[in-house]
């Protein structure tokens, strides 16, 4: 696949007739010795995934014969759908099979590698590959698959956002992508009783800038999803891919699929607007777990109504920080110790339970920033206990804060709310500690996940945690942690409290401790 423009302007271009691949980035971004495939968003995806993704849908046998790549690159997929075609008994009707690309070399590698397959097969038709825009491209088909490009709205040049914004009203929301815009115009391509298999990012189950596109798909039949980021298939890359499917013939709902052996999860709309609309990668037991979450909103309430996750400290000009941190305590009534200031320390100074500052200082004068176009957060954030969470991690973990620690934006701030239980910081503390918080964490926001396998943890996700309120004891517990981090029968009994509050059997339990868990 490959993304669709022309050189980048400074304003606003019409699209050129002639479709041509990206050559520069954006006036604003350094193009230099970034390949010609990373500007356009290329990722080409092997073969054999291409098979299993064509493979998993009803076609050829559903509602028609029509197969569209609306963006097919090289033609992987289209050797995948003739291959599929003939082995159904209808080589006949390969002309029915149809690819689109707006860079005229992968165009000609297309033909060269279909003609080669149908030689190869004996038929005597060939798929059609023609040099065009998707954004633009009219056409309808019962099948469309493929792998579209990958590119963010703020690497594009302005003539292709004013494109994605023209053509693409629901993806072209935020800070919208590429893959998005071409999802959207697919599925209105998509024949009654059709079928859409895309290979797209996982960010396309979470962010807010694809709350519309997922929304508007699952209005328009049943939605699915197949985790592949724990198969390989693209070697190391910071991206991790998943397969979003649509299939207008089937009710509407979300299907997600998280392993070959293992059963799929089924998710009604209403459970996942219980989740802010985001779509969860459960494994294993929970699967069950989380259904079982979902269907009782009066017990496994959203963690906002006792805990408010707030923003921390960021310093948006290059060279600001300098003038607010320093190593040594700074001449200010302002001075004030500062987690996440050691310059490439990231969240380290963070362990479960435990604090341990690094020593920076941070001079925290309100009025200086301030003339310095550069806000900060009230000083009441971190005046008041607060549990500190860092914002990407293998495993998430917190600690309580009663030291009054200005925190950097590698952390988050989880602060009580007005008139609630001061009971719910202890306990947020205990639940991201532990290994049931994990598993329950990576189910619901899997999504999140990115290069190295980090979970990104943001306060909109985590206010839609699904959390029962702070049990009896929890502060006792907390305390014995608190004290001793290492206290392994502290940490059991830890981990014991959080289950029973979730209500997880022998079984499920035995079935968790079965998945692989990141280390604390």
């Amino acid at each position: 696949m490959t993304v669709y423009g022309a050189v980048a302007r400074t304003h606003p271009t019409p699209m050129p007739r002639t479709p041509t691949p990206l050559d520069e980035g954006r006036d604003n971004l350094a193009s230099e010795g970034i390949t010609r495939a990373k500007l356009n968003g290329q990722v080409y995806t092997p073969l054999e995934l291409a098979r299993q993704v064509v493979d998993g849908l009803r076609w050829p046998h559903g509602a028609g014969l029509n197969c569209v790549d609306p963006t097919c690159g090289d033609g992987i997929f289209l050797q995948a759908a003739v291959e599929r075609l003939a082995a159904a008994g209808l080589g006949d009707h390969v002309d029915a099979i149809a690819g689109f690309d707006i860079d005229p070399d992968a165009v000609d590698a297309a033909r060269a590698r279909l003609d080669g397959v149908c030689r190869e097969l004996g038929l005597a038709g060939r798929p059609r590959i023609e040099h065009r825009d998707a954004l633009r491209a009219e056409f309808s088909a019962h099948a469309i698959i493929g792998n579209p490009p990958y590119l963010e709205a703020k690497r594009m040049p302005d003539a292709v956002k004013a494109q994605v914004r023209a053509t693409c009203p629901v993806a072209a929301t935020g800070a919208f992508d590429l893959y998005a815009a071409v999802t959207e115009r697919a599925v209105c391509a998509l024949a009654p009783g059709g079928e859409l298999a895309f290979v797209v990012p996982n960010r396309i189950l979470v962010t807010r800038a694809t709350s519309a596109l997922r929304t508007w798909l699952v209005a328009r039949g049943r939605a699915s999803v197949r985790d592949l980021s724990e198969d390989g298939w693209f070697g190391a890359v910071a991206v991790y891919p998943v397969v979003i499917g649509l299939d207008r013939a089937a009710a509407s709902g979300w299907v997600v699929s998280t392993a070959p052996d293992a059963p799929d999860a089924h998710f009604t709309p209403e459970a996942i607007e219980r989740i802010g609309g985001r779509v969860p990668l459960p494994r294993g037991p929970m699967c069950d777990i989380l259904r079982r979450v979902l269907a009782d909103p009066d017990r496994f309430g959203p963690l906002s109504r006792g805990i408010h996750v707030r923003w921390t400290v960021s310093f948006h000009r290059r060279g600001l920080r300098d003038a607010f941190v320093f190593t040594d305590r700074p001449d200010s009534p302002h001075a004030r110790r500062f987690l996440g200031g050691v310059r490439f320390a990231g969240n380290r100074e963070l362990a479960p339970y435990r604090i341990t500052w690094a020593g920076t200082w941070i001079d925290y004068d309100v009025e200086r920033a301030k003339d310095a176009h550069n806000g900060l957060p009230p000083i009441a954030v971190f005046d008041e206990p607060h549990v500190v969470i860092p914002q990407n991690a293998r495993r998430p973990r917190a600690a309580l804060d009663r030291a009054g620690h200005v925190l950097k934006d590698t952390f988050l701030a989880g602060v009580l709310r007005e008139n609630a239980d001061p009971a719910w910081l202890p306990w947020l503390t205990v639940v991201l500690n532990s290994a049931f918080g994990h598993h329950l964490y990576e189910a619901l926001f899997g999504g999140t996940r990115k290069g190295g396998g980090y979970l990104q943890l943001l306060g909109s996700y985590l206010h839609g945690l699904p959390i029962p309120d702070p049990p009896a004891g929890i502060d006792a517990l907390h305390a014995r942690l608190a004290a001793d981090p290492d206290d392994d029968a502290a940490w059991r009994d830890a981990e014991q409290a959080v289950r029973a509050a979730w209500r997880v059997t022998e079984a499920e339990s035995a079935a968790l401790d079965a998945l692989p868990t990141p280390a604390p």
